[in-house]
Formats: C-alpha cells, structure tokens, sequence
C-alpha cells in the first residue's frame, strides 16, 4: 500500500473512532476526574486486598490518592442516577503490589460475594465508586465504596433497556478483595 491510498483509510478510521468515542461519551464511560473532592476526614478503612498471607488496607483517602474518574450512571437504582467518583480496580491491585491477578472475589459488608475474572472486563470498566455526586457514600445508601460496571449499560435505539443491564457482578458495600489465583 502506497502513502497515498493510506491517508483516506486513516481519515476514515479517525472519524470513525472520533464518532464511535462520542457516541459511548454519555453511555457509561469513565473519564478522568479534574476537580478536586473535599478529603475525606474519615481514618476508617475501607477495604482490604488480601493475596494469600499478603494485605493491603485503604481509607477513602487512600483510594483517592490514585488517578481519579468520574462516570455518569443512568437511574438503575432509585434516586442514584448521576455522577460517581472513583478508581478504577487495576490502580488498586498494581497500588497493592499485585500485576498478576486474573481472577478475583469481591467481598461486601454482608458476606455477599462475586467471582470476577478480570481479562473479560476492559481495565475502565472495573470502576470502584468512593463517591456519589462528590459525597462520600454512607454505608445505609450502599457504601462507602462500590464496585460498577458501566460498561455493561448500553443504549438501544435511543432508549435504554433497563431489563438488558445485569448488576449481578455490580458488588456495593464493597470491604474486601481476595486474590484467587
């Protein structure tokens, strides 16, 4: 292929990419976070990253010392629709020392737990949520730190089809992360 006959694909592509990009702006993506949250004054801890005899332990303040994002949720639960600031899951294992995770359970307040396997989700899409519309999230309003996947949340025909969206792997009250490989 000659210089000429690459230069229209790579406008093509470009254009494609650029409206693809917008298109998925407003469903579910996260972005980077620039303002700045007021700090937690909370010393509790959060959550915990166990790797066999291993630990990490966080506060919100913690957390928040990673890249923080923002992405915008549709109303899946009652009065929660809106922006949520967070960081995303593999900030928190590479921040714990762990590279190689494949495989995961996620461990909330009530013993509730979920089995992800990392590889079938993209990296943005593991969104650990620290705050609701810069609040810190109380515990009663399924806090203080929530695992979503927004990723899963798609537009269809101008509508969004809530009976499509499974937050079966969506884990709130979230105190605890074991390794399982």
């Amino acid at each position: 292929m000659d210089k000429r006959s690459f230069l229209p694909v790579l406008i093509f592509v470009s254009i494609f990419f650029i409206g693809v990009s917008k298109v998925y702006a407003d469903l579910g993506s996260v972005s980077f976070f620039k303002e700045n949250l007021e700090t937690s004054i909370s010393n509790k801890r959060v959550l915990i990253v166990k790797k066999g005899e291993e630990v990490s332990k966080f506060r919100t303040v913690d957390l928040e010392k990673l890249p923080l994002y923002e992405v915008s949720l549709p109303s899946i639960w009652e009065n929660e629709a809106g922006p949520y600031q967070g960081v995303l899951l593999p900030d928190i294992l590479r921040t714990s020392g762990i590279s190689d995770a494949r495989q995961v359970r996620m461990v909330a307040l009530g013993g509730y737990a979920i089995d992800l396997t990392l590889a079938k989700w993209p990296a943005s899409c593991l969104f650990v949520a620290t705050r609701y519309q810069s609040r810190e999230i109380r515990v009663e309003k399924k806090g203080p730190i929530r695992l979503l996947l927004p990723c899963m949340i798609k537009e269809r025909d101008g509508e969004m089809n809530y009976r499509e969206i499974s937050t079966v792997n969506w884990i709130w009250n979230l105190k605890e992360i074991h390794i399982l490989n």
